[in-house]
């Protein structure tokens, strides 16, 4: 009998009992390129996918910014957000051992640490937003305002589209 897939993300909305959709995703060449890509190749709006980044400030605070995958982060917004004086991406190299989570599966829940989690304010103006399960490849559909109270995190005007 198979084991049902389970991700630590998905085990604390359950044990919040906050609802959830897992999906999970056809990666190109068994490999994440970006949110975006992997959202049209799944026919999905990528304005709905939701990205996690890991962002440090000088001081080596961790902070996590949740964006629409076809968005860029807006260092100085979220600077100012977050009430630091700079921020710059978590190297890759560290994304692992501080955030639990490698490239393509970072998600603002069940991470290793509480760092704070910022959602940028344009998920406001949907029902669902999809964002990662902690495992590359796969998804979690739900609402902003559950993802908001599940990651302990708030809004923010941290991103900018083209």
């Amino acid at each position: 009998m198979a084991k049902h897939f389970k991700t630590n993300a998905m085990r604390l909305l359950d044990t919040l009992k906050i609802p959830y959709v897992h999906t999970q995703s056809e990666l190109e060449g068994g490999k994440f390129s970006s949110a975006t890509r992997l959202a049209i190749k799944n026919d999905e709006d990528p304005r709905r996918v939701f990205k996690s980044l890991a962002c440090i400030s000088k001081d080596k605070e961790v902070f996590i910014f949740v964006i629409p995958a076809p968005c860029s982060i807006d260092f100085k917004k979220a600077s100012r957000v977050v009430g630091v004086k700079s921020l710059s991406l978590l190297a890759l190299k560290d994304l692992k051992s501080t955030v639990g989570y490698e490239r393509g599966a970072t998600t603002g829940l069940a991470m290793k640490k509480d760092f704070p989690v910022i959602l940028d304010i344009k998920a406001k103006t949907m029902d669902k937003i999809k964002v990662s399960a902690g495992k590359i490849g796969h998804g979690l559909i739900i609402s902003p305002d559950d993802y908001l109270k599940a990651s302990k995190g708030r809004l923010g005007d941290v991103s900018v589209c083209d």
